[in-house]
């Protein structure tokens, strides 16, 4: 069956596409994300499978997704997977969903027949990675691997990845390493660069102890050019409030990429689309200033219910 593999670039991603690709073999995996997912989908069609993992559905494009991929389930097989919380009413049979597991290990139990039992140490690295190593299924397939090592070759993976973080090129190489079940330590550049990974993130925590303003309920940092995950987990953390953000301005399309990091039980998915949705989809074209408050109030609205 001629499969086309699409994931998302970070841990569980990289790991979710791993599994898949050890599922099916020698097919093409390309990267992409909840906002180019709709125009990178072009490229699947004349497949007989289109497989797509953690790949949120965001508010905005999600009527437009869902005319797509029906276009293309209805001359292919199309199995998207992914844990982000739904946009309200969202429903469709090619849609694989459940917001308290990783991607990887919602890939791993969907081609489990297809794979070597070993192949779940692949997807419990994206799991951890992805924070989503709390599930029954996880704490059930960590009890076949020594705790201790299963987390370090996680946490190499995760920080490994930090540097050259665009490289997909390099994180394609690397999927195709880890479908062939080869451990993150034993992948020279990937070990060296999470040493090295780990150095500036310490760098980074210290920058953003210094950097972090403060709102009522959400605490951000302006570009920190470091990975965006770990500037906003560092924000909340110093910005003591519940939710803390990271945002980077894009010269090239004159937008505001942003990544959010929550204490609890907060749905940020539906928060942070709603309120993009009320400035155009994204910081390009207004104040940012405006978005942070009207962000401020809708996670502060949350709180209070």
């Amino acid at each position: 069956m001629k499969t086309i593999i699409l994931t998302h670039g970070d841990s569980d991603g990289i790991c979710a596409g791993a599994v898949a690709l050890a599922a099916n073999p020698g097919s093409p995996l390309y990267f992409t994300n909840a906002v180019s997912v709709v125009s990178d989908l072009d490229q699947a069609r004349g497949y007989d499978r289109v497989v797509v993992c953690d790949i949120a559905i965001n508010i905005p494009t999600a009527g437009r997704l869902k005319a797509l991929v029906d276009s293309l389930a209805a001359d292919a097989e199309v199995i998207y997977i992914d844990h982000h919380p739904l946009p309200e009413g969202f429903e469709a049979e090619w849609l694989i969903s459940d917001i308290t597991s990783s991607a990887s290990e919602m890939t791993y139990k969907h081609f489990r027949n297809d794979l070597h039992p070993d192949m779940s140490r692949v997807a419990l690295y994206g799991a951890i990675g992805d924070y989503r190593d709390n599930s029954d299924s996880v704490r059930d397939m960590v009890q076949d691997w020594d705790k201790r090592s299963l987390y370090y070759q996680a946490g190499t993976l995760s920080q490994g990845i930090e540097i050259g973080r665009r490289d997909y090129e390099f994180k394609r190489w690397l999927a195709m390493q880890l479908a062939k079940n080869v451990q993150p330590s034993d992948i020279d550049v990937l070990a060296k660069n999470a040493v090295i990974a780990s150095q500036q993130e310490n760098e980074l925590r210290q920058r953003v102890a210094t950097d972090v303003v403060s709102m009522r309920n959400v605490s951000y940092v302006m570009d920190q050019k470091a990975c965006m995950s770990k500037a906003a987990i560092y924000a909340r953390v110093y910005g003591h409030t519940p939710v803390g953000m990271s945002v980077e301005y894009r010269e090239h399309r004159d937008a505001y990429d942003f990544s959010l990091r929550a204490k609890g039980d907060l749905n940020l998915n539906l928060i942070v689309s709603a309120t993009a949705a009320k400035h155009g989809g994204s910081g390009g074209g207004h104040p940012l200033k405006y978005f942070l408050k009207d962000l401020d109030e809708a996670v502060t609205a949350a709180l209070a219910k």
